[in-house]
């Protein structure tokens, strides 16, 4: 039965919905299923479903809306939701009731706050809240702050002046996605990645899939050793891996750990410093869990099985909660053989045919006459065998993968809180041996030689497929784990101060075993007719050889960071975010080439830097809701300023300006500027590791060599960046929302290689570059003179090694100039600061939701349109646009996703459709490849839940299925010549093929 208390206080009549609550009940999860409208029914509803004290005053709440909650939730967790994308919050007062109030941002406990009644909506079993905290909800403790992604300022629904991209939880479980990375992929348009296959190489340059919003740092700038976009952990840094590229790993946290995921697609230096030109992205895990979770999923495909599972488990108790949560994934490489579109024969599209006629049993010519090493018989024809197909198109990869969380209230006014991760994965990247062509002049000496015609001599071309097997596998470990502790301290109901500590650690080894010991064969004795016939401890030798690369990377960081109101304007509190950092890096990269396991010979080369940092950020609300007036009910002006010290190179400073106005309730206009920018790596700037002589077969016996790897002296990625848009949640079409973006961005001192793929530019003849001999393209002499071997041996420390992959027959510098050699050039191609890059672009998204009897339809729209991508491969140069297709290889214009859901009951279900815009391929390669566009990609993806609890005894039980690649599509035709590092055939796009993935997910 209903009671009504009211109280009328001076300023205004408030409300509380009130049921019989423990604290138990708060954090104990039911199925819920409130449906989108008005927000003041919404929680009446709440408050009914759980039995719950919710208090609130009523004109905060009036007029305002929510998008509704749906799923299994406990009454704090669904609270937040229903208040999303309000300027509210939820606390917990000294009775244990839940109190909405304006977050901190809103008119502090120094402006009269209204009084609050209690409105009974059941017979009330335990006492009604103090007098004290029902007057002022301030009061009650409040330890969690609540901060967005891309700023320091509590309470504000995202930064000012940008725009915040979220994806919940629920979200998250509708793409029936395994991974972090998959689900960016399916869901950010902003990422060159969309709607692809991203997956590692055998080399050690690679070690994760880079994330780089609005292609920042991964389609431009690509030499650099990392990418562009900030990854972030819950808020803070985690520790990369790599050896030549150190980015963090952002598939080491399991889509079931993940509670939501904020995008923020603008730069972020002013709040976090290095690596945010392109914009930040943050995982945000789960904190609270009550009760233990797994979650299965098998997923099949044709030749391709993969294998996820978590078991999460959790406990909350009267100050304090702790999660954790073990994590399984397996899956199996996919072959080139496995897939039509991945060949090297592309004369069915009009293209050319580069299959190898070097195959398993060696071939001759004896007199104008093609003999086969099978029989010794005469062929019409050589042999074709296609080195794509034991190539990996997506490597085998197991991971396991721990995650804990723990947090304490040490008092009503310090909390204590920590994170930690441990993460181990080992991938498997495939090579097909006949991609390792052979030519060897052998004679009568040889015992296996075989005359034809009474000669003496057969130069024999074979490959090592028969000997050694198919394929050559590469392997590669990493092991990372990071702790981060922090205590929140709350000074006064305006104050608050944290400190965060972490340290991780991260080892990546890359053992590279594509290549082979050519020193154990030679001409007599092999059997190049069939190398199988060979000595077999000759092929152990040959086989034993690899390319071993470690680098051990360690992060260490210190923060102090304090926040709170100044003083209160007409429209509302002056907040101010101020803080510090200290950050220490390491990479330790390690480095030898020789027998598998004999670590002859071995390398190391330690480099560290240190960081300093101070940080300000001031919001300043010009009119709020006690001076609204018409056409202005909101104006927010936010500054940032961050200064940097890196041991290294120095200082930078780099400010942010944004400004928040809402004409109308329903929308919002933002504008923001601001700099940024991205320290060299420290696998980029004096890390010799990878730095070796790269030699290029002129003609025969004729070489040009490149001394590339990581630069000197480097300076920071620099950029600015002006972006503005609206947002609009029109009253009168209950569940739309309309989003869109403006940005541009202009990058300089870019980190890239002095010739683009060592193929030579406009600069690429000047003085500097050019070490010894005649210049690359117009020749220009070096002042040195012509190479000698005097001058490249006093060149030695500067190179670790001659990469020879071009040239196998030269091993050492004395080779280089043997008898009826020529070195033509040697030409300094290490990484460096370069050029410059202008981006512009716009970003959209339109979503509508709508009841529909006892279930619900939203439809979304989202999309990325690239306006201008020009890159200068030198600064002061000529830019060159690289999305016309005039004279580079294009990138696609624009990226697009459609996605329509239900829900009815138990029953849940998302439809999701991606798509690739096509490119155009330059003139002089398109006459090469006969291939004028390569066409857009589109993707279906299907997924289906249904939740057992609500039609069977199966309680919190659900069951899934998903369809990935629906339709089955085969990425776009390139008809470029593959390499040795992946599949060719096909380009803008990637894809398993139709998988199908079965899941279970139950709590009990």
């Amino acid at each position: 039965m209903k009671q009504v208390v009211a109280r009328l206080s001076g300023i205004a009549i408030a409300c509380t919905i009130s049921l019989a609550a423990q604290a138990a009940v708060a954090q104990s999860e039911a199925q819920l299923k409130i449906p989108a409208g008005e927000l003041i029914p919404a929680l009446k509803s709440l408050a009914t479903q759980l039995d719950i004290e919710l208090v609130y005053q009523p004109e905060q709440l009036r007029n305002m809306r929510t998008d509704g909650v749906q799923g299994n939730y406990s009454a704090q967790q669904a609270t937040a939701i229903l208040l999303k994308g309000t300027p509210l919050e939820v606390r917990t007062d000294v009775s244990g009731a839940m109190v909405i109030a304006p977050a901190i941002k809103q008119p502090s406990a120094r402006t009269a706050q209204p009084a609050l009644s209690r409105i009974r909506l059941a017979q009330v079993s335990t006492p009604p809240a103090s007098s004290a905290a029902a007057e002022n909800p301030a009061s009650s403790p409040q330890l969690e702050e609540i901060v967005v992604t891309g700023t320091l300022i509590r309470g504000l629904e995202q930064p000012t002046g940008s725009n915040l991209v979220s994806v919940s939880e629920e979200q998250i479980q509708a793409t029936g996605v395994s991974s972090a990375v998959e689900l960016l992929n399916r869901t950010v348009t902003q990422l060159p990645s969309f709607n692809s296959l991203p997956s590692g190489t055998a080399d050690f340059g690679t070690a994760t899939t880079r994330i780089g919003l609005r292609g920042i740092g991964t389609t431009t700038g690509t030499a650099a050793g990392q990418s562009a976009t900030l990854v972030l952990f819950n808020g803070h840094r985690i520790v990369p891996v790599g050896i030549l590229s150190t980015d963090p790993d952002p598939n080491l946290i399991p889509s079931d750990l993940l509670a939501g995921v904020e995008v923020m697609p603008d730069g972020g230096s002013a709040t976090y410093g290095s690596d945010a030109i392109g914009g930040v992205v943050n995982f945000i895990t789960r904190k609270r869990f009550d009760g233990v979770q797994f979650h299965g999923q098998q997923g099949m495909a044709e030749d391709y099985n993969e294998t996820n599972g978590s078991l999460t488990g959790g406990t909350s108790w009267d100050r304090g909660s702790a999660v954790l949560s073990l994590a399984y994934t397996n899956h199996d490489a996919l072959f080139g053989k496995d897939r039509d579109y991945a060949t090297s024969d592309f004369t069915a599209h009009g293209g050319q045919d580069f299959r190898s006629t070097t195959c398993e049993f060696g071939t001759f010519t004896v007199n104008g006459q093609l003999y086969t090493g099978a029989s010794s018989a005469p062929a019409s024809a050589r042999p074709k065998c296609d080195p794509t197909d034991y190539t990996s198109i997506y490597p085998s990869e197991k991971r396991y993968t721990a995650f804990g969380y723990i947090e304490q209230e040490l008092s009503d006014t310090l909390k204590f809180s920590m994170d930690a991760f441990y993460s181990a994965r080992e991938t498997k990247i495939y090579t097909d041996t006949a991609s390792i062509p052979v030519s060897m002049t052998i004679t009568n000496a040889n015992p296996a030689f075989r005359p034809v015609a009474g000669e003496t001599s057969q130069t024999v071309a074979f490959n090592y497929v028969r000997a050694i097997g198919p394929f050559r596998t590469s392997k590669q470990d990493f092991d990372e784990y990071q702790f981060s502790p922090r205590l929140d301290w709350r000074l006064s109901d305006d104050w608050n101060v944290r400190a965060d500590f972490i340290y991780g650690r991260s080892d990546a080894t890359n053992r590279d075993r594509r290549g082979l010991n050519g020193a154990a064969i030679n001409a007599n004795n092999v059997n190049p007719y069939d190398p199988a016939l060979t000595d077999p401890s000759l092929l152990a030798t040959l086989v034993d050889n690899e390319f071993y690369n470690q680098g051990v990377n360690t992060l260490t960081s210190g923060q102090l960071v304090a926040n709170g109101s100044l003083f209160t304007l007409p429209g509302g509190d002056v907040q101010i975010g101020v803080g510090s950092e200290l950050r220490r890096q390491e990479l330790k990269a390690t480095t030898f080439q020789g027998a598998i396991d004999s670590f002859a010979g071995v390398r190391e080369f330690p480099v560290h830097r240190t960081v300093t940092a101070g940080f300000a950020e001031l919001q300043v609300p010009i009119v709020g809701h006690p001076n609204a007036m018409t056409g202005v009910q909101s104006l927010d002006f936010n500054v940032a300023l961050r200064y940097d010290d890196y041991s290294d190179f120095g200082g930078t400073t780099n400010p942010r300006f944004g400004l928040d106005y809402k004409p109308f309730d329903d929308l919002r206009l933002r504008a923001n500027y601001q700099t940024s920018f991205v320290a060299p790596s420290l696998a980029d700037s004096g890390n010799k590791v990878d730095t070796r002589l790269q030699l290029a077969t002129l003609a025969p016996n004729v070489y040009r060599a490149f001394i590339a790897g990581a630069g000197v002296n480097l300076k920071p990625q620099e950029a600015k960046t002006f972006s503005f848009g609206a947002d609009w949640t029109p009253e009168q079409i209950d569940g739309l929302s309309v989003s869109t973006t403006y940005w541009r961005t202009r990058i300089d001192n870019l980190v890239s290689q002095a010739l683009s793929a060592f193929g030579g530019s406009a600069a690429a003849s000047a003085t500097p570059y050019n070490v010894c001999g005649s210049g690359f393209q117009t020749l220009v002499p070096s002042s040195s003179g012509p190479c000698s071997l005097d001058f490249l041996t006093s060149l030695q420390d500067i190179f670790v090694r001659i990469d020879n992959a071009a040239a196998p027959g030269v091993r050492t510098l004395s080779d280089l100039f043997a008898p009826g050699v020529t070195i033509s050039a040697v030409i300094d191609a290490r990484r460096n600061n370069f050029g410059s890059a202008k981006l512009e672009g716009i970003d959209s998204n339109v979503s509508y939701g709508h009841d529909v009897g006892n279930g619900r339809i939203v439809g979304e729209v989202g999309g990325t349109y690239n306006l201008k991508r020009d890159i200068s491969s030198l600064a002061g140069g000529v830019f060159i646009d690289y999305l016309s297709g005039g004279a580079v290889q294009a990138a696609p214009r624009y990226n697009v996703f459609a996605s329509i859901s239900a829900s009815s009951g138990p029953f849940n279900g998302r439809l999701t459709v991606s798509h690739n815009a096509g490119v155009d391929i330059p003139l002089a390669r398109a006459v090469a490849i006969n291939q004028t566009h390569i066409e857009s990609f589109t993707v279906a993806d299907l997924f289906l839940s249904a939740t057992l609890g609500d039609i069977t005894v199966l309680k919190d039980t659900a069951l899934e299925f998903a369809v990935t690649n629906l339709l089955d599509e085969e990425p776009p035709y390139s008809g470029a010549q593959p390499n040795a590092q992946a599949s060719g055939g096909f380009e803008n796009g990637g894809t398993l093929g139709r998988m199908f993935r079965l899941g279970l997910r139950t709590k009990f």
